[in-house]
């Protein structure tokens, strides 16, 4: 699961009649399809970003990477559309999430989302809401978006900045999501929970309340990407995340809030179901809610987190790609049997699978079995907890950052 990402169940419940108009969606016609059907695909429109995040879990955080060649290259709107095409015409899909980068630093995004107006399936953007304008905004509302989602790391300019890349996107992304408000676009919250801003959620939560916004994803930090860099600073702990979510659980239990903790929690580390309402989830990969990645460069993954191409493919264009054979490859179909071996008599392994594997993937290598998540093996493991203590010196000597 993406980091920033929310599975919302019931998303426009409790909306204003004028809004659940706004978000009503082209409904396909009910016949049956051939084609293998996938719950979500995430489209990565842009390795480009204005901002800087520290938990940013894009692997192409580097000028010289190859999604950043494809993304500087003429044609690249052009093959982003093709690609979308292959994957829509080969696969029965429920909606698309438009990612990036900043998805809206790129004008292909309108391609896009007249692309899903035109088959009818539902399109959500997830954006650091910096670069919204009236006129996006309007647009957005046009294609009547399912919704936007947004994120804010802290109450202040200063913690959000922390984690952003600069104080300054602090009060971009407040006249964003007004912006977004005042022309009537669905939002969504995020705030991505780190060891930085665990103490903080109540008050981000406030603020979200503030600008009435009631759909909120409070997403664990996932090491993965570029963020790997960043674990040793930036992992919550186990207590970390018993403060973030005893503050979130006023909200969700007397205020009406609904809070969705979109990144595993294994059930060894926390009893979650203590704080009900709040939904918890786990890796949705090789199940019927497992959301697909199409990066920049047209390698189709697992998911956002996800760096290896699946098949081996590194564009989906390939002529001889067959795109539905590539999504019952063994590569997703046998993902859930390689439990970690500290895993392995838990009850809990089946749906758990150890956390996230992506970011076990990303810190701590793959192999025949999968390593369980860092977010676990950090309380578990003395060498692996060694070593983040090390990285976390070497920040200190360098000024609080690597």
């Amino acid at each position: 699961m993406n980091p920033e990402r929310p599975a919302w169940p019931g998303l426009f419940r409790g909306l204003s009649a004028g809004s659940a108009r706004r978000s009503v969606i082209q409904l396909r016609p009910m016949v049956e399809s051939s084609r293998p059907r996938v719950h979500s695909l995430a489209i990565e429109l842009t390795a480009h970003c204005n901002q800087q995040c520290a938990y940013c879990y894009n692997a192409w955080r580097g000028e010289g990477t190859t999604d950043h060649r494809q993304t500087s290259d003429p044609q690249s709107g052009e093959k982003l559309l093709a690609r979308t095409r292959k994957l829509l015409a080969s696969l029965d899909v429920g909606h698309l999430t438009l990612t990036g980068g900043e998805p809206l630093s790129t004008p292909h995004v309108w391609d896009l989302l007249e692309l899903t107006s035109e088959q009818g399936i539902g399109a959500q953007i997830i954006s650091n809401g910096s670069l919204v304008t009236k006129t996006i905004a309007k647009r957005l509302a046009h294609h009547q978006v399912r919704y936007v989602q947004v994120t804010l790391n802290g109450p202040t300019a200063a913690l959000h900045g922390e984690h952003a890349g600069g104080e300054a996107y602090f009060e971009a992304t407040l006249r964003g999501i007004r912006t977004l408000a005042d022309q009537g676009v669905p939002i969504a919250g995020c705030m991505v929970v780190t060891h930085k801003n665990a103490g903080a959620v109540a008050e981000t939560l406030d603020l979200w309340q503030s600008l009435g916004v009631a759909q909120i994803a409070l997403s664990r930090f996932s090491p993965a990407g570029h963020a790997v860099a960043q674990a040793a600073r930036l992992l919550p702990s186990r207590g970390d995340m018993i403060e973030a979510f005893d503050q979130a659980l006023p909200f969700a239990r007397d205020q009406g809030m609904r809070i969705n903790a979109t990144m595993p929690i294994p059930p060894c580390v926390m009893e979650t179901e203590v704080y009900a309402p709040i939904g918890f989830g786990h890796c949705a990969i090789g199940t019927t809610m497992q959301e697909f990645a199409l990066g920049p460069g047209g390698k189709l993954r697992n998911c956002t987190l996800h760096d290896r191409a699946i098949g081996g493919v590194s564009d989906i264009l390939d002529p001889s790609v067959a795109v539905a054979e590539l999504i019952t490859d063994v590569e997703v179909t046998r993902y859930r049997s390689k439990i970690p071996e500290f895993c392995e008599d838990c009850l809990h392994a089946p749906s758990c699978g150890g956390g996230c594997g992506a970011a076990a993937n990303w810190m701590l290598g793959d192999g025949p079995k999968r390593q369980p998540d860092p977010f676990l093996w950090q309380h578990i493991d003395d060498d692996f907890e060694a070593r983040l203590a090390v990285q976390r010196s070497e920040t200190v000597e360098h000024g609080g950052k690597k």
